[in-house]
């Protein structure tokens, strides 16, 4: 009886995961679900600068759910994988967040529950399935594996980097190449300086 509820667990491994490994997996995920609580319990937002808003015509918070919750459902495919209908359990779980995160929203001065952005985020998470599933098991799966961490930690980057630097600089109104390069730069430095401040916390 023990064994079998074991092998249950989430963390327990399976043919194709190992426990430690999907222990891991799940661990990013959850960081990734509260990252978006974070920034769902944010009244002002780093894209609805006039800049942001004005270069993508006021589609930045579409583009957001799409992104965000596309790379949820994947993440929770792939911390799901090895398990019975892991692609459908992947989609359950993004939409039910964004339920959650949608009521969550209501309490948060500036920002508003919607049932469209709901509709968004299921249908982020499952076109992303759904492309993660069809392309994982052909000839793009080596590559995927070896861009599937830079892109994670890019969007880890970005979402921590932002609530640690939220204003974009004054340049980047006539942002060039360069410019907005030194800014990422300079974001990636800051995330990891808050990363190392983090640890030694911790450690401390």
């Amino acid at each position: 009886m023990i064994a079998r509820i074991a092998a249950d667990l989430p963390c327990s491994s399976t043919p194709s995961m190992h426990a430690a490994q999907r222990c891991a997996h799940l661990l990013v995920l959850v960081g990734w679900m509260a990252l978006i609580t974070y920034w769902s319990s944010q009244g002002n937002l780093p894209i609805d600068q006039p800049v942001i808003n004005d270069n993508l015509h006021g589609f930045q918070h579409r583009i957001a759910h799409l992104l965000a919750f596309g790379l949820l459902g994947v993440l929770a495919r792939w911390s799901f994988d090895g398990f019975p209908r892991a692609t459908v359990w992947a989609v359950v779980l993004a939409s039910a967040f964004g339920a959650s995160d949608e009521w969550h929203q209501q309490f948060t001065p500036g920002r508003r529950a919607a049932l469209d952005d709901w509709a968004l985020d299921t249908a982020s998470a499952t076109v992303a399935v759904y492309v993660f599933a069809r392309l994982y098991f052909t000839r793009w799966q080596a590559l995927m594996r070896a861009l599937a961490p830079l892109a994670v930690s890019a969007a880890f980057v970005i979402g921590v980097g932002l609530a640690i630097r939220p204003a974009l600089p004054p340049s980047v109104h006539s942002a060039t190449l360069r410019t907005v390069a030194n800014h990422a730069i300079q974001l990636v430095r800051d995330t990891r300086n808050a990363a190392r401040q983090f640890r030694s916390t911790i450690a401390g």
